[in-house]
This record gives C-alpha cells, sequence and structure tokens, in this order.
C-alpha cells in the first residue's frame, strides 16, 4: 500500500544563529573580500543593516587619485559550478563550471558508489567567453567615480565626450537606504577572457543517487557533489522551488545578498530533506554583464548548488547589461547553466522541458521579447515559442503526463505591480492565459514580482469579459488525514510565486487601498476599487512578509530584508501537495533564523 502524500506532516524547522553560521561556513556568511581577510570594515556581518538607517544619507570622502586598480584574480580551481537538468532525467545529467585558463582534459567523474571505484568519465567542452569584472583595489573593495553633473543632474562631458570625474571612493565608505537601493557611482568593468566548461552524463541508471567531481587532472580537480536521477511515472519525489535571488554586486562589502540567497536554498534543502532537485524561477543575478555577481552567487551558494540538480528559468535581469539602456547580453545566461535549447533559441535565456517520474515541466523564456518577424510586437513570448508550447505539452499529453507543471519569470499573476502592468506580458496575457487553459496546465510557477502569492484554481476568459482573463473556477475541496484541504480534478491553473530568496522586495500594492496603488504605480491608475477586488479575489493567499517604512511611498524596499520564502512540491501519483515556508530573522545581525510553514493546499487529479 503505497505511503499516500495526504497522510505525511509537514515539517516546520527553527535553526540558531549558531548553528545557522555552522551550516553555511564563512564563505556563506562573510563576503568573499572579508573572508579572505581584506576588505571594508562595514563588510556583511559585521555592520547591522540598522545602523546605516541612523547614519547620514552617503556622501563620500573623495580622493584625486583613483585607487590603483588590482588584477583579476586567476582561478583555475573549477569554480561556478552547477549541475543541471538536461536531457532524458532518467539517465542523463547536466554540468556546467569555469577557469581562467583553458584545460583541454575537463571532464566530469560520475560514481555511484561515492568511492569513485566505478567511475565514469564523461569529457567536457570548453568555450571561451569574455567576462567582464567591475573594478577593485587590492583590498577587494569596488572602485567609483562620482561624475560631476549639470544642474539637469545629466553627467557634464569633457571635450573628449568622456564624463568629467570631482573624484573617487570605494564601498568601503558605502552605507545607507539610497546606497542599498542602486544609488552607486561610476564604476568601469574589466574584460577578461575565461572558459565555459559543459559536459553531460549519459548511461546512467534510473532511480539512483550519483556523486560526481569536475575539472581536469592538468587544473584543478571539484569536491564532490551528488545529485539524484528520476525513477518510474508516479514514484514520490519532491522539489524545491526558489526565485528572484537577484545579488546586486555594489551591496557585496556592504550587506551581501548572495550570502541570503544561499541561506534560502540551504534551509529550503534541509527542510524538504530529500529533495530530488531544485527549480528557479529566474533573476539570478542583478547585472548579467557583472561577472563579479555571478562568481558571488555561485560561490555562496556552492555547497547547496552541489547538493541537488537545478532546472533554472531565465529572467530579464539574467540578460542585463551594467548600463541601463545598452543592449542585452543574449549569451550570457547560457554561458552559466547548462540547460536544453529548444529550437536553438538563445535569447537572454533557452526554453525547453523535462519529465520527472510521470510529471512534465515545461520552462518558458519570457525574455522572447525583441521585436523581430517572428514577434512583430515584442510579446514577452514569440510566436515560435508558443507554437512550441502547444506542440510539446501535447505530447507529453500522449506520452502519458498526467501532470504539467509551467515555469517561467514573469508572472501572469502576482500581488505585485509586474503582472498588470509588464507591457510585454500583457502583449502576450489573453493569448498565453488562453493556450494554458486550453492545456490543462495544472500549476504555472512564477518568479519576478518579490511578494509571495498563490491564486485560487484560475481558468481563462477573454479581455472582453475581464481585464485579468481568469475567474475562479468552482472546484470540489476535501480535507486529507494530514489536515492539507486538496483541490480535487481541478480544470484550472493555480499560480504559485513563492516571494524571492534574495533581500529584494515589493509591496503587495493591491492590498493597500486604490489611491496608495495609483500614487506608487500611476501607469495602473485604470484600475478601479472594483477592478482591485476582483483581481484580489482570485487569490487563495498572498501578501509581503517584510514590514518597512520604505513601502509607504514605493513598490520597492531597499534591498534590506531578511524576510525570504521558498516552496517544496511533493508528488505521488495523482497527488501533489505545495507547502510555502517563510525565513526570518537576521543572521548577520546574530538573530535567530526560523523557518515557518505559511501556506498549503492540496491538487488531487483523476477520479479517486
Amino acid at each position: 500500500m503505497k505511503d499516500d502524500l495526504h497522510n505525511r506532516k509537514p515539517l516546520v524547522v527553527k535553526l540558531s544563529a549558531g548553528l545557522l553560521a555552522a551550516a553555511l561556513g564563512a564563505s556563506a556568511v562573510l563576503s568573499p573580500v572579508e573572508a579572505a581577510g581584506g576588505g571594508s570594515s562595514n563588510a556583511a556581518g559585521t555592520a547591522p543593516a540598522e545602523e546605516a538607517v541612523e547614519q547620514e544619507e552617503f556622501s563620500p570622502v573623495l580622493s584625486s587619485e583613483k585607487p590603483v586598480v588590482a588584477d583579476v584574480p586567476v582561478n583555475n580551481t573549477p569554480n561556478r559550478i552547477i549541475t543541471t537538468i538536461n536531457g532524458d532525467t532518467s539517465t542523463e545529467m547536466a554540468f556546467n563550471w569555469y577557469t581562467s585558463d583553458l584545460f583541454e582534459d575537463a571532464k566530469v567523474w560520475v560514481s555511484k558508489s561515492g568511492n569513485f571505484d566505478d567511475t565514469l568519465e564523461f569529457d567536457a567542452e570548453a568555450a571561451e567567453v569574455t567576462s567582464s569584472y567591475a573594478e577593485r583595489d587590492a583590498n577587494g573593495n569596488y572602485i567609483f567615480a562620482e561624475v560631476k553633473e549639470d544642474e539637469e543632474g545629466e553627467p557634464v562631458e569633457d571635450s573628449s565626450g568622456e564624463p568629467v570625474i570631482n573624484g573617487y571612493y570605494t564601498d568601503e565608505q558605502a552605507h545607507g537606504d539610497e546606497w542599498m537601493s542602486g544609488d552607486y557611482g561610476h564604476i568601469e568593468l574589466t574584460d577578461v577572457t575565461e572558459y565555459s566548461y559543459k559536459a553531460q552524463a549519459e548511461g546512467l541508471e534510473p532511480n539512483s543517487t550519483y556523486y560526481y567531481q569536475v575539472g581536469s587532472e592538468a587544473g584543478g580537480i571539484s569536491e564532490t557533489g551528488t545529485f539524484k536521477t528520476s525513477g518510474e511515472k508516479g514514484d514520490p519525489f519532491k522539489f524545491v522551488h526558489y526565485t528572484d535571488t537577484q545579488n546586486a554586486f555594489w551591496n557585496e562589502n556592504v550587506r551581501n545578498e548572495a550570502s541570503y540567497g544561499a541561506n534560502t536554498l540551504m534551509n529550503a534543502l534541509e527542510t524538504a530533506g530529500d529533495a530530488d532537485f531544485v527549480l528557479h524561477t529566474g533573476d539570478v543575478v542583478e547585472t548579467a554583464e557583472v561577472e563579479d555577481e555571478w562568481v558571488d552567487l555561485f560561490e555562496q551558494s556552492r555547497p547547496y548548488f552541489m547538493q541537488a540538480a537545478m532546472a533554472v528559468a531565465s529572467g530579464n535581469h539574467d540578460e542585463y547589461a551594467l548600463n541601463y539602456g545598452d543592449e542585452p547580453l543574449t549569451e550570457k545566461f547560457n554561458e552559466h547553466v547548462n540547460v536544453p535549447v529548444a529550437n536553438d533559441k538563445i535569447d537572454g535565456g533557452s526554453y525547453y522541458s523535462f519529465d520527472y517520474n510521470g510529471v512534465h515541466f515545461v520552462t518558458l523564456n519570457t525574455n522572447d521579447n525583441k521585436e523581430s518577424d517572428d514577434n512583430p510586437e515584442g510579446k514577452a513570448i514569440g510566436e515560435e515559442q508558443m507554437q512550441w508550447i502547444t506542440e510539446d505539452v501535447e505530447e507529453a499529453r500522449a506520452n502519458g503526463a498526467e501532470w504539467i507543471v509551467l515555469n517561467y519569470h514573469k508572472p501572469l499573476y502576482s500581488k505585485s505591480y509586474h503582472s498588470l502592468q509588464d507591457e510585454d506580458v500583457q502583449k502576450v496575457r489573453e493569448e498565453l492565459t488562453a493556450l494554458i487553459d486550453e492545456l490543462d496546465i495544472d500549476l504555472a510557477l512564477q518568479g519576478h514580482d518579490h511578494v509571495i502569492s498563490r491564486t485560487h484554481s484560475l481558468t481563462h476568459v477573454p479581455t472582453e469579459e475581464n481585464f485579468s482573463n481568469a475567474e475562479v473556477e468552482d472546484v470540489e475541496t476535501f480535507v486529507g488525514d494530514n489536515g492539507v484541504e486538496y483541490m480535487e480534478d481541478p480544470d484550472g491553473t493555480v499560480y504559485v510565486l513563492p516571494n524571492t530568496g534574495g533581500t529584494k522586495e515589493y509591496d503587495d500594492v493591491y492590498s493597500k487601498g486604490l489611491d496608495h496603488l495609483h500614487e506608487v504605480r500611476p501607469d495602473l491608475n485604470w484600475m478601479t476599487e472594483e477592478d482591485m477586488d476582483y483581481y484580489n479575489s482570485l487569490f487563495g493567499f498572498g501578501g509581503q512578509p517584510q514590514e518597512t517604512d520604505a513601502f509607504s511611498d514605493s513598490h520597492s524596499n531597499n534591498r534590506d530584508s531578511s524576510s525570504q520564502n521558498f516552496a517544496i512540491y511533493e508528488v505521488e501519483d495523482d497527488e501533489m501537495i505545495v507547502s510555502m515556508y517563510q525565513l526570518e530573522g537576521d543572521f548577520m545581525l546574530g538573530e535567530e533564523r526560523t523557518v515557518e510553514l505559511v501556506d498549503q493546499f492540496g491538487i488531487q487529479n483523476g477520479d479517486e
């Protein structure tokens, strides 16, 4: 007799600050600079965020001479390692890592025993890439220039068209809300040639735990990581969902945001206990062009990236250039993450699908929004991708998939502003929600809006009937022996967004009255009280965990939250439980870090 999901109990965890620090390790609590003994006295882990609020706004002491720019360190130990789902999940696994120099003997070694006495070897393919690092001094502090501005606040240029510099400073002085939010000075990038390696393990045994190492005999070899292969249709499995880690380089030595992404994933894996893989719905970093962010996030999360395979969707920030308005770096996401590329289309990410124990996962690329023959209106998803979605899901259903889970970055339904304001999403909203309804998608997992939200089961309605393109389905429910309320065989789709794994939060703008909404998001001034009430009625759960004065006149915080969230999905045969957890407590201030179950629901598909 199977162990039914609705007979299991949810897990609630509390972790003390001391245990947390030990579990994270110094590299995840301290910035890379501080861990090495250098950097600012205001570095992460040493200066409470509250102290910055009490200080005057940042006004740096300038030096006339630019600090000496340190060389980008050579790192030939395999780094920025990530294990990703790519291909048949029962017999294959993919890997990605970096080194400074080229090693033509690069490989991945896979072992089922863990002793590597049964090693399988797979060659890696290296690609030469250009990585752009922000300038730092010898202590690892970022070097900024204060640019002279005219009365309108525009940069003043000299006769050669270069900005006039008032002086220089580093982030050793940095503090305050404006700095945290991104009001930093001019910074230069240094281009460095590096090598990104991709390898694919094949011929593995299903339903097995494997151990692996990546690297080369001529260079360096990594520590040992683990991953799992999938089993038979209907076999139980768990996966973790988190999103928008989105660490900002300018805060690395001020209040390191990458450490919160690492902490979120650590707690998610610990809470799940035996997760089979991790799903990330985009905005891995804040600024794709600044390689320091990829290094920081990957290295802080390294112990946890090497505990489970990842399935990653690309976010808009994962293609952003440093300077707003510059052309996006459309290759950068796929340089770092070894995921499939359907239709050979790399465009700020890629779209792809995979099967795991009878569940079909469809990862979309909502960066597919550049105007082209395929996409003349610049929709978040172009026609070629829309056609691929249809064909992919229909094929999966024909092959017997009982669950279809969509995952993507830009939300169709959330408790903050992006879902109803992003122009590229609005252009595809009616078409995509109609297709989701037609294809009988069970779950849509989202990111981008840094709030926690979960809709009721929604079915499509045309725009002429309602701006939201949704109405709540009347679904039969029952309560299982575990106290979880299940939807029984819904026809609609539940849209889930677990806030953020990082420190940047958005407010639940639809719950503070119409005047507040119109003040903080003027582009939504078309909404009436009736519109807002209707939109709120679509949600079964949602809000913003962080409490901050910043939300009094803004939709966004100061990148200072210590409230993060994640979700755990448990699947077995025709049952699924979705549990959303909330992390609280600022470990950088020595506070106890707690994990609390805040929302839970179940879905039972079929007639039983």
